[in-house]
């Protein structure tokens, strides 16, 4: 049978290094050991290595399936979707040669990845509740995969670690965040759940994320760059380095030696400067050893904390982020699986243009959530201590994304801004039963007029929105909330859920002689190609597009996706729009007949050379078309569109591959 696409490194393995000796002809992936969880209600690949050529027959929970082995040994088979199971069951595994192997203790229930950085490896026993819950430690049916992620060069088919049952001695370690998760999913569900830990501190996405997708983006291949001048510039800082290193450590000591006397914590001690070779932080190095070695075991979704090492290049992370999620997406074969992740923590270190990644991640990138924690950081310590409240969020989030439950899951979300004289009112999304504002007068926001110079601001909620005001600003058109290193706010919903920090879009007035083609909340005025009028629908007939909260947004989902005003234009006109464009989207405008393509930058075609296009931001597009000859631009800055028009036809949207979002399209006829 076909074999999984995973087993090309292992195949150079063995022709490097010759055939599987005698005790390794049947081998089973990493994932496989006795006490683990296979995903219920899916199919689960079970693969591993035999003698070339052997006949390989997997039997579990009653089905029997059987594979041969390739010329490198590699097999594979697929079980059909298993149900639910707390039973343990034994998965055997037999070759013709008569081997055999088996694993014991096997359930069946949901499986998450877990991973990130140093807050999604901080151990259960160093958190705030830690020790109550290492107490209450031993659900059999709670298991944990503590994975020995490494970072190397080229991408591995196998990972140290095993599957253990909880237990006090399991849990102390495990990371804090993933176990909180865990438990809360078991509560709510009742069925066996597996958690397979996969983090390494101080790591930077890009070193998480697979090589061809950051070498095909323009805003990430750059990345390889800065990697090889770490490396050109090391013999040189490693030669400064011992130049200095007495005299670094001579002073290291002395401040250590005060510290201890002060009853502070001592100083980062000296170290020479890491090999960028054999750095955690190179690109795709941890992709390599510790996400493609898990692959393509069934998994219901991921939860991701990291961010930190990243805050610095917050722009950068707007595009990486969604990268990196496709990425894992597009490898696991698995569709738009849910990914969940939590927000930075309010740090003096950390930025918020990384928080505002975050979150417009969450609107760029289908089926993920953020778990936000402006209460729980720590000014001072990069590792805040209440892990609690983080596992309890992301396993709203997966109850709401994963398994379908109708249960809040986020805090107030910024939606829309709009302007009255002197006051800027915002719109939100996930409003849980009400806004509040916890303990006292709302606090954290400013405004900015045209200028852009932000100034302390009264907020005021009024029913489902708030209003923002200064004296200062007679004419406000941004507002932006929590926007510091340590946000000090207090804006939450009635379920309990605080919400994101952000930066508003600026305020948009439609311009006269301009008339909307979109209203704001449904489809009313669009349809697919020779079908009826999508009027008063907020989806289109197969969903692919959804008109609401003044957005058209489009999941192309099993393929190109194509929607039309049912209006015709025969005159000269004006047409003006913003979209944004998610990572890979191919999409674009039709103007009568021809395409406008309307496509994210890093695709063939003329984004590529725009000087000004934002990634997986807004961008504004201006249409004037006289005759048969249309005149374009992007943000201001023209772009090449030769094709000429025939005399009358409609407006159309389309999206391919990513998904689109299309907002403010508006139309003014010349007459």
């Amino acid at each position: 049978m076909k074999t999984l696409r995973l087993f090309t490194s292992l195949a150079f393995l063995l022709v490097v290094s010759g055939s599987l000796t005698a005790a390794e002809k049947l081998t089973l992936a990493s994932l496989f050991t006795d006490n683990a969880v296979l995903q219920r209600d899916m199919v689960v690949p079970v693969w591993g290595w035999a003698e070339p050529a052997s006949k390989v027959v997997v039997q579990f929970a009653g089905q029997e399936k059987t594979a041969t082995a390739d010329k490198y040994g590699a097999w594979a088979v697929k079980l059909d979707p298993l149900t639910t199971s707390a039973k343990a069951q034994t998965l055997t595994v037999k070759t013709e040669p008569g081997e055999t192997v088996k694993r014991e203790n096997i359930l069946v229930g949901e499986v998450w990845i877990c991973s990130g950085q140093s807050n999604m490896a901080f151990a259960l026993k160093n958190s705030v509740l830690g020790p109550e819950a290492i107490a209450a430690a031993g659900d059999d049916q709670l298991r944990l995969f503590n994975a020995h992620a490494r970072a190397v060069d080229e991408p591995q088919t196998t990972i140290g670690g095993s599957w253990a049952v909880d237990s006090k001695k399991d849990a102390e370690s495990f990371s804090a965040v993933a176990y909180f998760f865990g438990k809360d999913l078991r509560k709510s569900l009742g069925v066996p759940v597996g958690l397979i830990k996969s983090a390494v501190g101080g790591t930077v996405a890009e070193a998480w994320t697979a090589r061809g997708d950051l070498e095909a983006n323009p805003t990430l291949s750059p990345l390889f760059a800065v990697q090889a001048q770490k490396i050109a510039d090391h013999p040189k800082a490693l030669e400064n380095y011992k130049k200095t290193e007495q005299a670094q450590l001579a002073r290291w000591e002395q401040a250590a030696a005060k510290a201890k006397a002060d009853g502070k914590p001592a100083p980062r001690k000296p170290q020479a400067p890491v090999d960028p070779t054999l750095s955690n932080n190179r690109p795709t190095g941890l992709y390599n050893g510790s996400i493609a070695p898990l692959q393509p075991y069934a998994i219901r979704g991921a939860i991701w904390y990291q961010g930190e090492s990243n805050s610095g290049r917050g722009k950068e992370y707007q595009t990486l982020f969604p990268a990196m999620i496709g990425s894992w997406r597009k490898a696991w074969g698995q569709g738009d699986f849910p990914f969940l992740f939590v927000q930075i923590t309010p740090h003096n270190g950390m930025s918020p243009e990384v928080r505002e990644a975050q979150r417009v991640t969450v609107q760029t990138t289908q089926n993920t959530a953020q778990a936000v924690t402006t209460d729980v950081g720590d000014a001072t310590d990069i590792h805040p201590r209440q892990k609690q409240p983080v596992g309890a969020r992301l396993a709203l989030a997966a109850r709401a994304l994963a398994y379908g439950e109708k249960v809040e899951y986020s805090g107030p979300a910024y939606d829309a801004i709009s302007v009255q004289g002197n006051k800027a009112t915002l719109t939100f999304k996930h409003v849980g039963g009400g806004l509040v504002a916890k303990d006292g007068e709302l606090k954290g926001f400013t405004i900015a007029g045209e200028d852009g110079q932000f100034v302390a601001a009264k907020a005021v909620i009024d029913g489902d929105q708030v209003v923002v005001s200064s004296d200062a600003v007679a004419h406000p058109q941004l507002v932006r909330y929590g926007w510091t290193n340590v946000p000090d706010v207090n804006l939450w919903n009635k379920a309990g859920l605080p919400a994101s920090p952000f930066q508003s879009d600026r305020a948009f007035t439609l311009e006269p002689g301009f008339e909307p083609l979109f209203n704001g909340k449904d489809l009313t005025g669009w349809r697919y190609k020779d079908g009826s009028p999508f009027d008063g629908q907020q989806h289109a007939s197969d969903g692919r597009y959804t008109g609401r909260d003044g957005k058209i947004v489009v999941n192309p989902g099993k393929g190109l996706a194509q929607l039309w005003t049912t209006r015709e234009l025969p005159n000269d006109f004006q047409l003006k729009l913003e979209f944004r464009a998610g990572v890979n989207a191919d999409s674009g405008i039709f103007l009568r007949k021809p395409q406008l393509q309307c496509r994210d930058y890093l695709l063939a075609g003329p984004y590529k050379e725009l000087k000004l296009y934002r990634p997986q931001d807004w961008n504004e597009i201006e249409v004037t078309v006289k005759g048969n000859v249309a005149t374009c631009t992007c943000n201001g800055e023209p772009l090449k569109f030769d094709a000429p028009l025939p005399a009358t036809g409609p407006i159309g949207l389309e999206a391919d591959r990513g998904q689109m979002e299309y907002r403010r399209i508006r139309i003014k006829e010349l007459k």
